[in-house]
């Protein structure tokens, strides 16, 4: 609330130039909104087919020719909507337009040239036009603006009409080069159908390929089969080898050549006697060596003999049913029957049968191999054969759909259906789009409040002076308050001085206004005054302010009058010999005053005037070229400890503490300072400035007192009470806390 109320008050201080800003804004908004032209809107809407017959005809027969020409359908992140909508705004339809209408209806009418300049400026056409698609649907709704109702209307319908029309167009076109096209593609489409099936005969031909999936089942049944018979003869190769083994062990582990060779010596006559003789003759060369050496004639002729006898045994060996190997066994006698005999028997024919079955199962192994050879090759072959399949199905296909869309193509090309109609046709329109006058007068209202407010907190903002009471307490918050003194309402005039005397409305406000409220205000400032000069100890008081125009001449004059109508005696002086005042306010002569006591010219008598009871008046005399020097004199201070004896209370009116040094001056021989400070006159700077002479002088400030305060404007002094008891019980509430004040500031 208290920021409100503080927004409130910069509004009330600043009311002239926001209501200036605001009367401004309002008048220029109103005067533009009268002198805008009136726009009128008319709108169509144009609805269009989710999918269009010709152009899905066209579609489908390209597409089965291997080509995309003449596709309704848009580029990849395009909207056919939008698409329609930038043709139908495009240069070609509203050149089209503008040409019908300026040439038809608005051939002599005044329109007509508004239709040329748009002829020959199109960017402004389609400024006023506006083309755009209603969301979640396939209308396009189109508007115009214009500051004629009847050609907004008609320019709409026409660009819905030259949109149709050239669609129909467009539509017809498209069918006739679809039906074009698949003728030039039938012919080409059925080569391609005859040169696939071809691929696939030759292929088949070629790779001996019937039923390649019935072909691959066979393959791995057979290789199932053939790997048994191969685990079976492997099996019998197994026990067969051991069996060998077993007979090969009887016969001292030679092998089975050997043995049967063995066998076959022992069953012919022949070999039987040629190794008899054989054997003769090595038993009489083992003979003979025991009794000859080898050299010795019998046994080398003995040896001969073996030597003839082992050729013709080779040679019969040869002549036997065994071919024509080498004997490789040993030569034994073996019996042609027996035992023996049949254990040869099974060592050969179990080595046969090893033989043959060693034989049978790489036999089988080969043609395994060669099935799995196939096998490997199936899949490729099978991959190759569907290709080819789905080359000829695909052709097939295709010349198909050629053959029947062309019939199709046929008929829709002598149909005049479009891909468009109208929804919603224009109409005339009965009121403005703009401007909106009622709208932008009340818009200007709210933007002058705006700126007018804007305005007024900006010339606040920037203003540096002090503006409120509390902000001059926050700014010299050691300062006690002593009083508050308000805008003066009423003055008292005094009698017109005589000829040559200066003139000027006079600021006193006690006298003949005993009960009001400035009064009041004044003996309040006395009563505080009292209270701190408890002791009778505080005789002169200087009164100063930051700057000039503050009042503290006025507050002085007023402050001597109401501490007179206490029957104290009282001097005023006035010791501002730059800018004196007091002559002017009581209407006195100013020939002979402090300056001229201070410099000898005349006799404090001759000075000091009593203009009321009680009340003694010396004003500042003739302006001397130095005032500082006459203030910061002997004479000054003596002046000041006389004073001090011969009246209850002196109060002398300084001079600005910024201006000069002389309140500095006379702060430092005075009991202490009173520091007058009025709102909206003093600025922060100068404030700030005074305080900094203060703290340097080391002066001692009795209180500040706000002049020109407007208790209208600060709610917290917004109610005095005026009888006698209330006053008094206010002012001594008053005296106590500014007592408490100052006895804390000077223990400080």
């Amino acid at each position: 609330m208290d920021e409100i109320a503080q927004y409130w008050l910069v509004l009330k201080r600043r009311w002239l130039p926001a209501s200036l800003v605001l009367a401004l804004t309002t008048a220029l908004v109103t005067f533009w909104t009268l002198q805008q032209v009136e726009i009128f809107q008319s709108k169509g809407q144009v609805i269009l087919k989710k999918t269009n017959r010709t152009s899905a005809l066209l579609s489908s027969a390209t597409n089965a020719a291997g080509g995309g020409v003449g596709e309704l359908d848009g580029l990849t992140g395009s909207t056919p909507v939008n698409t329609q909508a930038e043709i139908l705004k495009s240069l070609t339809t509203i050149n089209g337009v503008l040409k019908e209408l300026s040439e038809g209806k608005y051939k002599n009418r005044p329109e007509r040239k508004r239709l040329e300049k748009f002829i020959a400026k199109s960017d402004t056409f389609v400024q006023q036009l506006k083309v755009s698609s209603i969301k979640n649907t396939d209308i396009l709704e189109v508007t115009f603006q214009d500051p004629s109702k009847e050609l907004a209307r008609d320019v709409v319908e026409k660009i819905m009409e030259v949109y149709i029309r050239d669609d129909q167009k467009n539509q017809r076109r498209e069918a006739e080069a679809a039906r074009k096209f698949v003728a030039q593609e039938l012919p080409r489409i059925e080569g391609e159908v005859k040169a696939s099936e071809n691929d696939l005969r030759l292929f088949k031909e070629q790779y001996n390929v019937v039923d390649l999936p019935t072909e691959s089942v066979k393959a791995v049944e057979t290789i199932t089969n053939l790997n048994k018979e191969i685990t079976s003869a492997s099996a019998q190769l197994a026990a067969e080898t051991s069996r060998l083994e077993g007979l090969k062990a009887l016969f001292g582990g030679r092998d089975a050549q050997a043995t049967i060779q063995s066998g076959l010596v022992s069953e012919s006559p022949g070999l039987q006697k040629s190794l008899k003789e054989l054997q003769e003759i090595e038993a009489k060369i083992a003979i003979e060596k025991t009794r000859f050496s080898d050299n010795d004639p019998s046994i080398l002729n003995l040896k001969e003999k073996r030597q003839a006898l082992v050729e013709i045994l080779q040679k019969r060996f040869k002549q036997s049913l065994v071919g024509d190997k080498q004997f490789q066994g040993k030569i034994v006698e073996l019996q042609p029957s027996g035992i023996q005999g049949n254990l040869i028997a099974d060592f050969a024919k179990s080595e046969a049968q090893r033989t043959s079955l060693q034989k049978q199962i790489s036999a089988l192994v080969y043609v395994v191999d060669a099935y799995k050879q196939r096998m490997n090759a199936l899949p490729k072959l099978e991959q190759q054969q569907n290709a080819l399949g789905r080359k000829v199905e695909t052709t097939r296909t295709n010349y198909k759909t050629l053959l029947s869309k062309l019939q199709e193509i046929e008929i829709a090309e002598n149909q005049t259906l479009g891909n468009s109609r109208i929804q919603t046709h224009a109409e005339l329109p009965q009121e403005a789009l703009s401007p909106k006058k009622a709208q932008n007068i009340a818009i200007g209202g709210f933007l002058g409040l705006f700126l007018g407010a804007a305005t007024a907190f900006l010339l606040d903002g920037t203003d540096k002076r002090i503006k409120t009471s509390e902000e001059a307490k926050n700014l010299l918050p050691g300062y006690p308050i002593l009083g508050q003194i308000p805008v003066f309402e009423k003055m008292r005039q005094l009698p017109k001085l005589g000829k040559g005397s200066p003139r000027t409305p006079g600021q006193l406000v006690l006298t003949g206004m005993t009960t009001g409220i400035e009064g009041e205000s004044f003996r309040m400032l006395q009563t505080n005054l009292q209270f701190l000069n408890a002791d009778d100890s505080l005789k002169v008081v200087v009164v100063s302010s930051s700057q000039a125009g503050e009042g503290k001449s006025t507050v002085a004059a007023n402050l001597a009058l109401a501490v007179a109508e206490l029957g104290k005696k009282v001097l005023l002086v006035d010791a501002d010999m730059r800018k004196p005042a007091q002559h002017l306010i009581w209407r006195q002569s100013n020939y002979e005053g402090l300056s001229n006591v201070l410099s000898g010219q005349c006799d404090q008598k001759a000075a000091t005037h009593e203009i009321q009871p009680n009340l003694y008046l010396m004003t500042a005399g003739v302006v001397p070229p130095n005032p500082v020097i006459l203030i910061d004199s002997v004479q000054m201070s003596t002046l000041i400890g006389q004073w001090s004896q011969d009246y209850g209370l002196v109060i002398i009116d300084a001079p600005p503490l910024t201006v000069a040094a002389d309140a500095a001056i006379l702060g430092t021989q005075a009991g202490g300072l009173v520091f007058v400070l009025r709102p909206g006159i003093a600025d922060k700077e100068s404030v700030d400035y005074a305080q900094e002479i203060v703290n340097q002088s080391k002066l001692k400030v009795l209180g500040m007192v706000l002049n020109g305060v407007d208790l209208d404007k600060q709610s917290r002094y917004n109610h005095y009470y005026y009888s006698s008891q209330t006053a008094r019980s206010e002012e001594g509430n008053v005296g106590s806390k500014l007592l408490t004040g100052t006895t804390t500031n000077r223990t400080r």
